[in-house]
């Protein structure tokens, strides 16, 4: 690498032509004709398909992530729709309804273009269109809220979803698959070019040895760069960059599949975190949170630390939506959840548990602690203040309970129970307090 960097500007602008006629013109008679070979080769047999394969797959995966994007966008909508029965989850539904219609179009024509089985896609359009209907129907009844038949729906609404889900994936592993392969055939013409090119220094006097010198340090070196960042990334190393500087078509090369793999792993990033976190209050959600516990409780039992847990519950939250609206409602919970990040340290998981409820995880942390960080977030809940329509105002209260392992076989059921229980005797004592099992 520090080589490669040490090169100046100006050979840095030579063109891959420049390189190999450079190599030629060193070289004698004899490696001529292999040189010649060596360029066909590379270009015909590696350069070319690199090229190809990172602009096809531009035009496949860019329209299949922005559909596996979507997908959830859609789920959301409809979701919350069901739930809260607005009409501007009709508008976002829609909208990406529509994006769906088009990415599938430009999916479906880009793989039969590529030459892909396309049975897997047409089944995806057929779900779709099964999904859209099954859509229309959640959004143009009533609220799950007056309409429990709606929760049947929504069910298999998440079931379609899913095997999208799944299909699109599919679709994803035979991109790769076909990637892998184009890969494997750069990599055996590169084995046959270096033949060519040692058949040719073995041919040729000392200019032909200096020729391939040239052609070697410019292009074999940049060319394994290319074949093991593709190889690593088929494997999985997302973070992994191709750092090619000479020959400029090489460094193009490597440029556009850096960016497709910058955008495939934002792309990552984001489903996995839309799948751990809540999307109203960006806390963990109920599944993260299930895990993050389990995985604590092991930590603490292996090493002898305490683990403890905060449920919490926001007092009278029914009432404050009833008096104020949902929106006021789902603004209270973002705050809420915003006030427990800011009063926890950085090794404290915060999580939302459902409606209204927020729980915490505090690995290594005794009893007494869990107490204070328990009344630290329940004093900073009750001093905010929430400005509603900009004229009034108002505050919430939260009731926690306090639980903390035991080290004598604690599991996640037997914790949560006890947090459980001793938020229940909170609110059963007047609400705004903590109370932490016995």
């Amino acid at each position: 690498m520090s080589r490669i960097n040490k090169i100046p500007a100006f050979w840095r602008r030579r063109s891959l032509k420049f390189w190999l006629a450079t190599g030629m013109l060193m070289s004698l008679a004899p490696i001529f004709i292999s040189a010649m070979a060596g360029y066909v080769l590379y270009h015909g047999a590696i350069i070319q398909p690199l090229v190809e394969v990172a602009s096809k797959q531009r035009q496949i995966l860019q329209p299949l992530q922005s559909v596996q994007l979507s997908l959830w966008d859609i789920s959301e909508s409809v979701i919350d729709f069901a739930i809260d029965g607005e009409e501007r989850r009709k508008i976002a539904y829609q909208n990406k309804a529509d994006q769906i219609d088009r990415d599938l179009e430009k999916l479906t024509a880009a793989m039969q273009e590529q030459g892909f089985d396309i049975s897997t896609i047409n089944q995806t359009q057929d779900e779709w269109r099964e999904l859209s209907t099954l859509s229309g129907t959640i959004l143009s009844g009533e609220s799950l809220r007056a309409n429990a038949i709606v929760g049947e729906e929504i069910e298999e609404f998440e079931a379609l979803i899913n095997r999208l889900a799944h299909h699109l994936e599919t679709v994803h592993d035979a991109v790769r698959i076909r990637n892998e392969n184009t890969h494997q055939q750069a990599l055996a013409s590169l084995t046959l070019s270096e033949y060519l090119a040692a058949t040719g220094l073995a041919l040729s006097i000392l200019g032909a040895l200096l020729g391939v010198v040239v052609i070697n340090r410019s292009l074999v070196s940049s060319m394994d760069q290319l074949a093991a960042g593709s190889m690593r990334f088929s494997g999985g190393d997302r973070d992994h960059r191709i750092e090619v500087q000479i020959p400029r078509e090489l460094a193009n090369v490597a440029d556009a599949f850096n960016q497709m793999t910058k955008q495939i792993r934002e792309q990552e990033d984001t489903l996995e975190r839309m799948a751990s976190t809540d999307g109203l209050t960006g806390l963990y959600n109920r599944r993260e949170f299930d895990r993050l516990l389990a995985e604590e409780i092991r930590r603490a039992e292996r090493y002898g630390k305490p683990v403890s847990l905060i449920l919490g519950d926001i007092d009278h939250f029914k009432s404050y939506n009833d008096t104020h609206g949902h929106q006021a409602g789902d603004e209270a919970l973002r705050t809420v959840g915003q006030t427990l990040a800011e009063n926890l340290r950085e090794t404290d998981k915060a999580c939302r548990f459902g409606g209204e409820e927020f729980v915490i995880v505090l690995p290594e942390c005794d009893a007494q602690a869990a107490r204070q960080a328990a009344e630290r977030v329940r004093g900073a809940v009750q001093a905010r203040v929430f400005h509603i329509d900009g004229e009034r105002t108002a505050q919430v209260t939260i009731s926690l309970g306090v639980a903390t392992s035991t080290g004598n076989g604690d599991t996640p059921d037997t914790l949560l129970k006890s947090a459980d229980l001793a938020l229940y005797r909170a609110k059963d004592h007047g609400r705004n307090r903590v109370i932490a099992s016995v």
